[in-house]
């Protein structure tokens, strides 16, 4: 064994030591009830809250499928940094905040609870588990299979791809198993520190050890000069920059464990702090990536399929000390086990409330608070344990993986969307929006339709579910008066509480009375800190 694996394995056993210690100290209390072990007690904040959903969306989609697909396409992957840059500000704190108010009155903790409970409809809340399921699973997918290969390929395969895999799923099942969502906020922290130091250390470092960044720009005008030009054409024209715009857009606030993260939320004022800082972190992340996968066009042209998902590693290995390299393998587990511990919580808590509390004697009982979280942590277990097999099979490219599973979870953002500014939004329109949007996302990844003018399944996705949605909620009985007070009597008092300068509530429909406990803006823990 040569120095330099030696240097990977030890870098590598002190970071799974650190999340091991993190999880074993968040592990007090999480084991007292589903609130504390699912929802961190709704009590995340500052960086603590920011690493949490932001690490967590940061996905190996990022390092490895936006790498490689930067590496093959070129500067048109710049185009999908406008949806999550220009619209997540907006998306995350207003929807964000009108879901945390409900779910912190109403004790809910899934997303599919919430569907159910707003739109009264029990095979709705069925539909949203499955498909939450469906597409969840293989976002935890690209995290085993990224972080084995790279592990793999760091350790000049001392650590094989399985090994690697089995190691990876290990350390995440055992912080996640005893931490809960506190113990995978912390152990976020780390991460996201880990994978944004060495992003931003690598845009500034790479260029120094190739002559600079115009010499670096001149070799790839010369050797490849399709890819620092903005063409319109192919995968980078209008149709796929137009479907790529409103994937990133819509499909981040509809995945269920950034929802989770964000009504875990200490109090309102920490999401508007993680509205304005998100969008910033994702532009440096983002465009630091695309960078690295530029300009490892030149600096090791010749990467196919899979190799070109690792571009960001093959550059630092061939660009950097061994202690350098060890840094960007710590980076690359860091940004593949915050998804994956997040994901698989999340699902571990679908399972839990939607399916074995709701159809089952298990309640909130004092009595059965501990047995709620034993089902929740056998769960993690299993699924984990599942995932690991699945990964050790012949599956696709990181960024067609990825792109599958975010396109499903698009057809949710009509629900979430509607569900909070339309009352007239009914249960019917919901299950057509879904059900219709869940089978244009499949069948266009089947390509089972053609894709005129290059607009990809994501477009139709959109146009389908949101039609729908509307349709079929005008066509059908509005919603009972109740059930729309009880959700948006909520959000109307904290409105009319607190009119922006210059609004008037002329024309607004009044809220019905609600006991002072109900969380408004000017409460104590709507401004703590």
């Amino acid at each position: 064994m040569n120095t330099t694996v030696l240097t990977m394995l030890v870098a590598a056993g002190v970071y799974f030591v650190l999340l091991i210690l993190i999880g074993r100290m968040s592990a007090r209390g999480a084991g007292t009830g589903k609130e504390e072990y699912f929802v961190a007690g709704r009590s995340l904040r500052g960086l603590v809250l920011f690493a949490a959903v932001f690490g967590t969306n940061m996905t190996a989609f990022v390092m490895l499928g936006l790498a490689g697909q930067s590496y093959r396409g070129g500067l048109g992957s710049w185009a999908m940094l406008l949806g999550p840059v220009a619209l997540t500000l907006p998306i995350h704190f207003y929807f964000g905040y009108r879901c945390w108010l409900v779910a912190r009155r109403e004790g809910i903790t899934t997303p599919s609870e919430f569907y159910r409970e707003r739109y009264g409809s029990e095979v709705l809340g069925l539909l949203a588990f499955a498909f939450f399921l469906l597409w969840t699973l293989p976002i935890v997918l690209t995290g085993i299979i990224g972080g084995a290969r790279v592990f793999s390929a760091f350790t000049d395969d001392v650590i094989p791809y399985w090994l690697g895999a089995l190691i990876i799923t290990a350390v995440v099942a055992y912080y996640t198993t005893v931490g809960g969502m506190k113990g995978t906020a912390w152990t976020n922290t780390l991460q996201t520190a880990l994978f944004l130091g060495f992003l931003l250390f690598s845009v500034f470092y790479v260029p120094t050890r190739v002559g600079g960044a115009g010499e670096l720009l001149s070799r790839l005008m010369a050797d490849a000069p399709h890819l620092p030009t903005r063409t319109w054409e192919g995968p980078a024209g209008f149709g796929p920059t137009l479907s790529f715009f409103l994937l990133f857009s819509s499909a981040n606030f509809a995945t269920p464990y950034i929802w989770l993260r964000i009504i875990s939320a200490r109090s309102g004022r920490m999401l508007r702090h993680l509205a304005m800082l998100y969008p910033i972190a994702t532009l440096v992340t983002w465009g630091a990536v695309v960078l690295i996968g530029l300009w490892g066009a030149v600096i090791v042209p010749g990467l196919e399929g899979p190799e070109a998902d690792s571009v960001v590693f093959a550059v630092t290995g061939a660009l950097f000390p061994t202690w350098l390299a060890a840094f960007g393998l710590l980076s690359l587990f860091a940004i593949v086990m915050s998804s994956m511990d997040a994901q698989t919580l999340t699902i571990s808590n679908l399972f839990t409330v939607d399916i074995v509390q709701r159809y089952t004697s298990l309640t909130d009982s004092e009595s059965d608070r501990g047995r709620v979280v034993w089902v929740g942590r056998c769960f993690v277990l299993a699924l984990l344990a599942i995932l690991f097999f699945v990964s050790l099979l012949p599956l696709p490219a990181v960024f067609d993986l990825a792109t599958f599973a975010f396109t499903g979870f698009m057809a949710f953002f009509p629900l979430m969307v509607g569900g909070v500014l339309w009352r007239r939004a009914t249960a019917s329109g919901a299950v057509a929006s879904l059900v219709i949007g869940q089978v244009v996302a499949i069948a266009g990844f089947l390509q089972l339709y053609p894709f005129p003018y290059g607009l990809q399944p994501p477009f139709w996705v959109a146009v389908t579910s949101w039609t729908a949605f509307v349709v079929v909620s005008l066509l059908t009985r509005p919603p009972d008066h109740d059930r729309v007070a009880r959700f948006h009597g909520v959000w109307d008092r904290v409105w009319s509480a607190h009119v922006p300068a210059g609004r008037d509530l002329v024309g607004a429909p009044a809220a019905p009375a609600e006991p002072a406990t109900v969380p408004t803006l000017s409460t104590r823990h709507e401004e703590s800190g």
